[in-house]
């Protein structure tokens, strides 16, 4: 808002101005003869020209909230035997303290202190990062360390109960912001099968980290204008629907996920990122012509397929010529494209690349078929390709049959922790155990059996399998890791999901009919599985899946 003195400067001057030009003759102020019409048209003010524009929303904006953040958090793992510690630095403790009687209530069930106490706990530093663009509720692997300067030698069997994580630098900040931005609780899962052997110390809690608020994406505009936010606004509904741009101000554009990109938020912003606003018909129309020429020529497709893809249903009469091209990487860039804007006569080209196991756009085309092909085209071409001899072309399968709840998969829940799916059929058979966003074992080529006569021990000696030649069940036994008392043997059938449920169930109460489980957890039982594996009590190949692309970060000194 001006100051009164300015206001009162500039009228003044306004006033005089206008006294000056009063006074003046008419001839010397207006001329020396009235104007006539035509002449009176050229005085007036002009109109307001168009925006001229012709870039893409990625030259005109930046995309915000669009980067991982890294939250932090101190929590307790329970249920170790015997490797937690009760050291706690003061002002930990009491922020730990008040946390768990606000978890708890009134009810006096819970001693806090006991509880930071005991050696079958450990304080934890909690760390991870929430996606780009996260909803609420959408889940994130977290890693566990215990804190520096403790006695705690492993969280191995611990569970982390829910604690809160915050946007903080350091550990110490967490006791005193407010501001919590996600919860992370869950199964400790500690990566036994890598080698070197990780610190016990270290874990994580695979998809234990939840949002609690969405995480809301917008663009900010680097030359404030209404009328720009309204041009760029106006084309990106046109493009993805209504309402997926609103204009909060002459900077500030939010964006909604369209329901389509719910999987792929990435695509999403490049695509935002690369739609063109063109000035007249003519630029828009040079600007594809431009794009499909670098398409045909330039080594590096994809930002010119992301380019006409934002574009969308425009660009297909330019794109379809393509499919006759002699270039495997032309046709699949423009059979990728077309499908993702939703033309159909490019299914075929993509079918046809997905099956041919010498492409080299192989994978990629199976990815493209799976995530625009619709289920009835998806569900028909993974179910074979699921079958195939190359292991990440089963998997990559396999994932978009589960995403459709394919009956082909039968899933069994094991504990509280995690789940087994069983893919049925003659394929080589393979066991995979997954170290990030969830805790699953997936069997391809089930039903897997194990062989006769086997004996199978943990590295701690805490857990055997064993069966003798004539004897038709697999018996197992664990000693108990707090008590040290003997539980089991159990007895199951030779398949190997019926071994992993009894090895990860719960243990029942003696008096309940329920079945018992040993109550292993999911980073023992796959230790176990790829013992098994190698020892050749299953004639199965083992694979673990990529670790969470967590980076611990130094610790902090408490």
């Amino acid at each position: 808002m001006q100051n009164q003195p300015t206001r009162k400067k500039r009228i003044s001057l306004a006033l005089l101005l206008l006294a000056v030009l009063l006074c003046m003759p008419q001839s010397d102020c207006f001329g020396k003869k009235a104007k006539t019409k035509k002449e009176d048209k050229k005085t007036e003010a002009p109109k307001e020209q168009p925006l001229q524009i012709d870039k893409s929303i990625g030259d005109l904006a930046e995309v915000m909230a669009y980067n991982p953040i890294p939250v932090k958090g101190v929590g307790i793992v329970v249920g170790l035997s015997g490797t937690g510690s009760s050291e706690c630095p003061p002002a930990v403790r009491d922020y730990l303290r008040q946390y768990i009687r606000t978890q708890v209530g009134q009810r006096k069930t819970v001693d806090p202190d006991t509880m930071i106490n005991s050696k079958d706990t450990a304080v934890v530093l909690v760390e991870g990062f929430i996606p780009p663009g996260a909803v609420k509720q959408e889940a994130f692997d977290v890693s566990v360390t215990a804190l520096s300067g403790t006695q705690t030698t492993s969280l191995e069997g611990g569970r982390l109960y829910t604690a809160e994580l915050k946007f903080v630098s350091r550990v110490e900040e967490v006791v005193t912001s407010s501001k919590t931005l996600a919860l992370a609780a869950g199964t400790v899962y500690i990566d036994n099968v890598a080698e070197p052997k990780p610190d016990p110390r270290t874990g994580y809690v695979l998809g234990g980290g939840k949002v609690m608020q969405k995480q809301q994406l917008m663009l900010a505009i680097y030359n404030p204008n209404f009328r720009t936010v309204a041009i760029i606004r106006n084309r990106i509904n046109q493009r993805f629907g209504k309402d997926t741009a609103n204009a909060a101000s002459e900077s500030i554009i939010y964006l909604t996920l369209p329901e389509q990109f719910n999987d792929r938020k990435v695509r999403f912003i490049e695509l935002v990122k690369s739609l063109y606003i063109g000035t007249t018909a003519v630029a828009e129309d040079r600007q594809m012509f431009s794009l499909v020429e670098k398409l045909k020529t330039e080594s590096e497709k994809e930002k010119y397929e992301t380019g006409l893809e934002a574009i969308g249903k425009p660009a297909i009469e330019k794109l379809l010529p393509l499919l006759d091209s002699e270039n495997i990487q032309v046709r699949f860039s423009a059979a990728r494209c077309l499908l993702n804007i939703g033309d159909d006569r490019a299914l075929k080209d993509l079918r046809d690349f997905a099956q041919d196991t010498a492409s080299p756009v192989r994978l990629a085309a199976i990815e493209a078929v799976g995530n625009a092909g619709g289920q009835r085209n998806v569900i028909t071409l993974m179910s074979r390709l699921v079958r195939d001899d190359d292991f990440n072309v089963r998997f990559t399968a396999y994932k978009f049959l589960q995403q459709y709840d394919d009956a082909s998969i039968i899933r069994t829940t094991v504990g509280k922790d995690f789940y087994i799916d069983q893919i049925i059929q003659l394929s080589p058979k393979t066991v995979y155990v997954s170290r990030k966003d969830e805790a699953r074992i997936v069997l391809f080529g089930a039903p897997i059996d194990c062989e006769k006569d086997i004996f199978i021990e943990s590295d701690d000696g805490q857990i055997i399998i064993n069966t003798l030649p004539d004897e038709n069940r697999i018996s197992i036994m664990r000693k108990h890791p707090i008590t040290g008392e003997l539980m089991g043997p159990l007895k199951t059938s030779f398949k190997l999901a019926d071994l992993i449920k009894a090895l990860g169930d719960e243990p029942a109460p003696e008096d309940s009919k329920l079945r018992s489980g040993l109550g292993v957890s999911y980073s023992q039982i796959v230790e176990l599985l790829k013992k098994i594996c190698e020892k050749g009590a299953v004639k199965a190949v083992f694979v673990s899946g990529p670790l969470t692309p967590l980076v611990q970060q130094p610790q902090q000194k408490q």
